[in-house]
């Protein structure tokens, strides 16, 4: 996994910042591991990436519903699809379980994972990797890994076309 983003002391405005950068290197298909403490982020961070991927739906935390789907705007002219997904209230899951979780990873929809640690076996490999820590009350820490070449270039592409065009 190739680093992205090591950042300390993120405010909620600067988390903002990397969910629309972010938002930016996502295509379809991709799978993205949300890790990290209760309180942390994950969902804000996930509210803001679906903002910027037009979703007009307000982005809540799956966590009693396991799953949400939305809809936003288009990429490469087709519907984009975000899947948001909580595991923290699983034990376990095994592969005979109705949860189905390999279906919402496809490449048809972004597929958010929170708490990932125990749906991986299932889930498979992401393609992006976000650990997030608390720092203080208001700022956290955010570390941002790519699990492949393609994807590390995508985000850099995404950063660069954000600074080139404000």
């Amino acid at each position: 996994m190739q680093v992205l983003l090591n950042k300390k002391t993120v405010t909620l405005s600067s988390l903002r910042k990397i969910g629309i950068v972010f938002a930016q290197a996502l295509k379809s298909g991709d799978l993205v591991y949300l890790c990290g403490p209760l309180g942390v982020g994950k969902t804000a961070l996930v509210r803001f990436i679906a903002q910027a991927l037009e979703v007009t739906d307000l982005v809540r935390s799956p966590s009693f519903t396991i799953a949400n789907t939305y809809s936003g705007g288009f990429l490469d002219s087709r519907p984009i699809v975000v899947h948001h997904l909580d595991l923290y209230r699983l034990d376990k899951i095994c592969e005979d379980d109705a949860l189905a979780l390999e279906e919402f990873q496809n490449n048809e929809a972004i597929t958010f994972v929170e708490w990932p640690q125990v749906g991986e076996h299932i889930m498979g490999m992401p393609h992006w990797v976000v650990v997030m820590e608390h720092c203080s009350l208001n700022e956290r820490s955010v570390l941002l890994k790519a699990n492949t070449k393609e994807a590390a270039e995508r985000w850099r592409q995404a950063k660069y076309n954000m600074q080139y065009n404000q």
